[in-house]
């Protein structure tokens, strides 16, 4: 079942002039709600700055606790295929770390922060994160973040790892618009130490296992300011260059318009265009991929029943291999309110996901530094969903969803023949005849008591069926290699009074598979994979605080990709100072 049609140049003007000649609005939004709308200009209609904080970084005077009466903050959202979904756990191997935002813990007013830490497998930890006011209308700060393993889990310092970002940013409110932008300087570095012990010795230097990333990026946004208009925008847009220690690099320039009229107080029109375009090289040889979406849209509601209506248009273009295609999706979702605390909708769509090196390198630090990857988007050529979500806007908040998608080019990461501690990406269902059905079910719940307590539970789960590969070593492989068939998270944040804060968290993965060549002729299972953590945080003062985190407290050597095994037991002690 397929819910693409091809189109011309006259449609897509057409629907270009529609969405045009509607423009647009947003909608007001009760706090602990569940929004019910498809499209959510995220940002606040009051915006409040941060109070006055010095130049030089002086000391501020303490104020009051406000962790009291803090709010849930939800994250409810459409689930969509992502190549670089991947669920977040804090050993290395399980996902590149990314460095803590640091926030104080008694509120806004101490927006300068400085935390070491140290650990075993020779763990070392920076943050900093420096913010002043040079006008009443704006923000400014910067953030250092500096995360390293001297030692690793196989062979010592081949094993090791390094992370080092910079980044600069700023935010001006007027009457009229806000205006939010950033830049910054990611490296980090990894050894391909996925081999048996005695293939090191073969290396002469460790230099010669390392896989180096840098990435630069610059990302913008100017939005409307003004409360109650009839209509609305955000703009945003953004450059990211990656280059590796090789010869491969790749700039993406992604730039998205989204926008709101309000026609009636039943009646909006919703306006989203959406460029991507990039360049990647590798092994000298240059290729041009871009991707455009426009999606109008329609809305309209009463006190029970919001109905969503319009059109996903997107084209992508590959100059390597002279493609230049569009796709038409028909987008309909219908959410009915039996009561002021429940929902039930229901929808289908589809949609091209676009994919790039960045994307994977983000996910997977050891693909083939010298082999251009194969790059190609993903389609879900169809997509039934249906659920349940509800709040009862003091302390919990759900999401149960079911969803049926068809897909084409579903991206897996493969243990290179020539070198199995390297990856390759490979593509499932490449033939638009024959899809990819993916059957899933996921959810979602907050809970939070007292102030005290906050626990938040996601889960995904997925089965797959005529999972398809066009090589010829894997025609008679079925299974989706190295995706998870189910993800599970739950985290906690639990107060006492006011002073020391415990967050046990859990994660779970299963159903993973992997193939290498070399050792067998089918799709092999990677063990289940298991995290339990730790983190204890006491705050002495309201400007200092003294934290334990402890990870992998199982001591179990699993792996998320095959032939990386993850640091066992692994903890860090840290000393954070606000001013």
């Amino acid at each position: 079942m397929k819910f693409q049609m091809k189109t011309n140049p006259l449609i897509i003007c057409s629907v270009l002039m529609l969405g045009v000649s509607t423009s647009l609005f947003a909608q007001d939004k009760k706090e602990g709600n569940i929004q019910n709308d498809d499209i959510i200009l995220e940002k606040e209609r009051k915006i409040v700055l941060q109070p006055q904080i010095s130049r030089n970084f002086e000391p501020l005077t303490e104020i009051e606790n406000t962790q009291k009466g803090r709010k849930m903050k939800y994250e409810f959202f459409d689930r969509k295929w992502d190549a670089t979904n991947n669920t977040l756990l804090t050993t290395s191997v399980i996902g590149p770390r990314e460095g803590d935002e640091l926030v104080s813990s008694f509120g806004p007013k101490f927006k300068n922060l400085v935390k070491i830490g140290a650990g075993n497998y020779g763990h070392t930890l920076l943050n900093g994160h420096f913010g002043f006011t040079p006008k009443e209308n704006q923000f400014q700060g910067v953030y250092i973040n500096h995360d390293a393993n001297r030692r690793g889990p196989v062979s010592m310092g081949n094993s090791s790892r390094n992370e080092n970002e910079a980044k600069v940013y700023s935010k001006t409110f007027t009457g009229n618009y806000f205006l939010d932008g950033q830049i910054s300087f990611k490296r980090t570095e990894n050894n391909y130490y996925g081999r048996p012990e005695a293939a090191f010795a073969s290396v002469p230097f460790i230099k010669d296992l390392e896989i180096a990333y840098n990435k630069f990026n610059y990302s913008g946004s100017i939005s409307n300011s003004k409360k109650d208009v009839k209509w609305d925008y955000i703009a945003t847009s953004g450059l990211t260059y990656l280059t590796n220690n090789y010869t491969s690099k790749e700039w993406i320039w992604d730039s998205k318009l989204q926008g709101i009229l309000r026609v009636t107080d039943n009646f909006s029109a919703y306006l989203t265009g959406e460029m991507n375009m990039s360049e990647n090289t590798f092994a000298f040889v240059n290729n041009r991929r871009e991707l455009y979406r426009v999606k109008p849209t329609f809305l309209y509601k009463n006190n029970r029943l919001a109905v969503t209506g319009g059109l996903n248009i997107v084209n992508e273009k590959d100059a390597n291999i002279s493609l230049n295609k569009t796709r038409l999706f028909p987008l309909l979702k219908v959410d009915f309110k039996p009561t002021d605390f429940l929902h039930v909708f229901a929808g289908l769509g589809g949609e091209t996901y676009f994919n790039s090196y960045n994307q994977y390198t983000s996910e997977n630090n050891w693909l083939d530094p010298r082999l251009a990857p194969s790059l190609q988007n993903t389609t879900q050529t169809s997509n039934i969903y249906g659920g349940i979500k509800g709040s009862n806007e003091r302390n919990l908040d759900f999401e149960l969803k079911f969803g049926y998608s068809e897909y084409n080019n579903l991206a897996m990461f493969l243990n290179s023949t020539s070198d199995p501690s390297h990856f390759e990406m490979i593509y499932a269902n490449t033939k638009v005849e024959k899809s990819a059905k993916v059957f899933n079910m996921s959810g979602q719940v907050n809970y939070q008591t007292f102030d005290k307590v906050l626990s938040i539970l996601k889960y995904d789960f997925n089965t797959y069926q005529d999972i398809v590969y066009d090589q010829a070593d894997l025609s008679t492989i079925n299974k989706p290699i190295h995706r998870p068939m189910m993800s599970l998270s739950f985290t906690n944040s639990i107060t006492f009074k006011d002073k020391i804060i415990v967050s046990p968290d859990l994660f779970y993965i299963s159903g993973l598979y992997s193939f290498e060549k070399s050792l067998t002729p089918k799709a092999e299972p990677l063990d289940d994979i298991i995290d339990l953590n730790l983190k204890v945080n006491y705050l002495i003062t309201k400007k200092f605080n003294i934290s334990v985190s402890a990870n992998n407290l199982l001591g179990k050597n699993y792996q998320r990709y095959l032939n990386y095994t993850s640091q066992g037991l692994n903890y860090t002690v840290g000393v954070a100072y606000s001013f």
